[in-house]
């Protein structure tokens, strides 16, 4: 009996020492799992154009992207042929979780031919691994062998005239022309709005959207149409 006591004593203290040995390493696991999930980069992929569309020189390209991560993307960039074209910002601070972007892109002479269309999202210093489509610049309608069709989420733009903003990025639609007035809603990448009016600092653009006016600052749009006489209006 004294020694199955001392097997039982001994077995107990095993526990006792494997339990807190456990104790010890979870907080380290979980920082490890947390730390492992920060250093995975973001991801992007192009929803169109796709590979081999055609567009004609002088027509401006819109690549849309959908990218993601896991802390948040402040930045996508697109590159034609390895030489940055368009950069398209995050409205917000903390970055985006999932970003959604339309970057536009005007092919000039020296872009006939096949070009490269690359993008890149970026959390701060950290860089997604590329996405990259193929498309091919002709000089003229005729030589167009086949249009493809409109992209779902890239707006047809009218060549009207018209002053019209083309929403890059999510966007917030607010009450006035700064990001101290009250959210209306927020704009989905490619909405495009009529400009009613501008701030006097031509910084926020008022826009008739979802049946009514409200504010959309200006570094996340691209404007298109005549808007040299957009009246300045109050906000």
């Amino acid at each position: 009996m004294p020694g199955a006591r001392c097997q039982l004593v001994l077995c107990f203290a095993c526990f006792l020492l494997a339990a807190c040995n456990l104790s010890a390493r979870s907080p380290a696991a979980d920082s490890a799992n947390a730390t492992d999930s920060t250093r995975l980069p973001p991801s992007i992929e192009i929803g169109s154009p796709g590979d081999g569309d055609e567009f004609v020189l002088g027509d401006e390209i819109l690549v849309s992207v959908l990218a993601a991560d896991s802390i948040g993307i402040n930045q996508v960039k697109l590159f034609v042929d390895d030489q940055i074209v368009r950069t398209v910002s995050s409205e917000s601070l903390q970055g985006e979780l999932a970003m959604k972007a339309i970057l536009n892109f005007v092919p000039q002479r020296a872009n006939l031919g096949r070009i490269a269309l690359r993008v890149l999202a970026y959390r701060g210093a950290v860089v997604s691994p590329p996405a990259e489509v193929t498309v091919i610049v002709r000089e003229s309608p005729a030589q167009i062998v086949a249009t493809p069709d409109q992209p779902a989420g890239v707006p047809y733009i009218p060549n009207d005239g018209i002053c019209r903003a083309l929403v890059n990025v999510d966007l917030n639609f607010r009450a006035g022309p700064g990001t101290g007035y009250r959210i209306l809603s927020v704009l989905p990448s490619g909405t495009l709005a009529p400009i009613r009016g501008r701030n006097s600092q031509h910084s926020w653009w008022q826009l008739s959207a979802e049946g009514r006016a409200g504010w959309v600052s200006g570094d996340f749009t691209t404007e298109y149409g005549d808007c040299s006489r957009v009246p300045v209006v109050a906000g």
